[in-house]
């Protein structure tokens, strides 16, 4: 785990819906998740600072979950990344501890 992250990360790919305060919205999929934030793929960018809302299902869960969220890190792929052409990190507004189990498995499957 970095040093600078209070939360393990959990390599992990899953749709999201990311929903801007404008209402506008995108779809991403997600490189890997923790109970603080996520590090997912788009095709387009936002700006660091903005607030979206993630809509997303864990296949563990079967129920759909919003979680607010602010742009921590926006950059474009250097590599050639198809149609996610840029890389964002989030990070939730209030940490959801309840994630943790749910990516953790989630993961497994990814990788079964």
């Amino acid at each position: 785990m970095d040093d600078r992250r209070a939360s393990e990360r959990y390599p992990v790919w899953f749709p999201i819906t990311v929903v801007t305060d404008d209402g506008e919205e995108g779809t991403a999929i997600t490189y890997d998740a923790s109970v603080n934030g996520i590090l997912m793929a788009c095709a387009g960018s936002l700006a660091v600072g903005s607030h979206v809302t993630l809509k997303f299902t864990l296949s563990s869960e079967g129920s759909e979950r919003r979680v607010g969220a602010t742009i921590v890190r926006a950059q474009e792929q250097t590599e050639d990344a198809g149609p996610w052409r840029y890389q964002l990190a989030v990070e939730y507004d209030t940490p959801h501890p309840d994630l943790e189990g749910l990516i953790k498995a989630e993961a497994a499957q990814d990788h079964a």
